[in-house]
C-alpha cells in the first residue's frame, strides 16, 4: 500500500481526510504524524521563536484532545490566558504545575517530546526563571526524556 507522507501536505483539510482514513484503516502512527503536521502548519503561521513553538505545541495538544473526544476540542482557557499574558507566561505557569499534561505524555510516548511545552522551556531557558527551568527539567527526567530528545526541534 502506498501511504502518503503527511510532511508533504500543506492543506490541513486534506490532512484531516488522510487522518480519518488512517483511523478507519488502523494506522495509528499515520494518525499521529497527521496530527503533528497540522500542528506544524498552525505554528508556521506565527512568528518564529517562542510564539511559533508555543502554537505548535498547543495545536498538537488540541489535535490529541480532538481525537480523544471524537469532536473538535479547543483549549480555550489556555488560549484566553495566552491572549492575556502571552506564551512566555503560559509556559512558565505550566512549568510550575505538578503534573505533566496528556499532550506531553502522548508526545513522549511517540518519541516527540521535543514538541512539548517542557522542551520549549528547556530550549529557551534564558527567558524563564531558574525555578521554572528546574521544574521542567525534573518533569523531563521523571519521564525519561533525554536532553538530546529536547533539542530535536
Amino acid at each position: 500500500m502506498n501511504i502518503p507522507d503527511p510532511k508533504t501536505f500543506t492543506d490541513p483539510e486534506k490532512l484531516r481526510k488522510l487522518m480519518a482514513n488512517a483511523v478507519r484503516l488502523g494506522y495509528p502512527d499515520l494518525v499521529f504524524n497527521c496530527q503533528l503536521r497540522i500542528a506544524e502548519l498552525v505554528g508556521a503561521t506565527h512568528e518564529k521563536g517562542l510564539e511559533r513553538e508555543f502554537w505548535t505545541a498547543l495545536s498538537a495538544a488540541e489535535e490529541f484532545a480532538t481525537a480523544a473526544k471524537g469532536k473538535t476540542a479547543r483549549l480555550t482557557k489556555i488560549r484566553a490566558k495566552h491572549k492575556r499574558v502571552g506564551a512566555q507566561q503560559v509556559l512558565a505557569d505550566w512549568a510550575m504545575e505538578a503534573e505533566v499534561s496528556e499532550g506531553f505524555a502522548t508526545l513522549a510516548e511517540h518519541g516527540r517530546a521535543d514538541l512539548s511545552g517542557e522542551a520549549i522551556v528547556m530550549r529557551n531557558e534564558e527567558l524563564f526563571s531558574v525555578d521554572a527551568v528546574n521544574a521542567m527539567r525534573k518533569k523531563l527526567m521523571d519521564h525519561n526524556v533525554s536532553a538530546e530528545a529536547v533539542e530535536a526541534a
